[in-house]
């Protein structure tokens, strides 16, 4: 596994990059814009690395890269909602196949709601944040003053 920053770096935008691959070859199934998000069938890596492979590529694409992308995909807050507003499961050809169930649904809003917890948290530090270097600024501006 990747250990460095940069190691992290990379792999994250490798990641972003097949997942701009999956939206183009699966436009149906992956897609770009929030309102056409809909959840997808379970079971789906097994299906995605099977029509992956057919036919063999020259450079076989690693099972971390499609786990990463599908991990990527589902944590977006556009797809939590989309699971949380009922839509129906899809395939890789974006058709219907299943019905989400209330413990998804549940599960997606608690995972939302930690999502959105976060954010608020992280606002919270940087308005923190901001507001000390500003207190700074003003002390370091008045030290300068009585030292001239």
């Amino acid at each position: 596994m990747s250990n460095s920053n940069r190691q992290r770096q990379r792999r994250a935008e490798r990641t972003r990059e097949f997942l701009n691959e999956l939206s183009q070859r699966y436009p149906g199934c992956f897609a770009r814009q929030r309102d056409r998000i809909r959840p997808l069938e379970i079971g789906i890596e097994k299906a995605l690395r099977s029509d992956l492979d057919d036919p063999p590529a020259d450079e076989p694409i690693p099972n971390w890269l499609i786990r990463q992308a599908l991990a990527r995909y589902t944590r977006a807050p556009a797809y939590l909602n989309a699971i949380i507003a009922g839509h129906d499961r899809i395939n890789l050809q974006g058709e219907p196949v299943e019905a989400v169930t209330e413990s998804a649904i549940s599960r997606a809003r608690e995972q939302r709601a930690e999502q959105k917890q976060r954010s608020a948290e992280r606002k919270r530090q940087q308005a923190e944040e901001a507001e000390a270097r500003q207190r700074q600024e003003k002390l370091d501006q008045l030290a300068n003053r009585f030292n001239q």
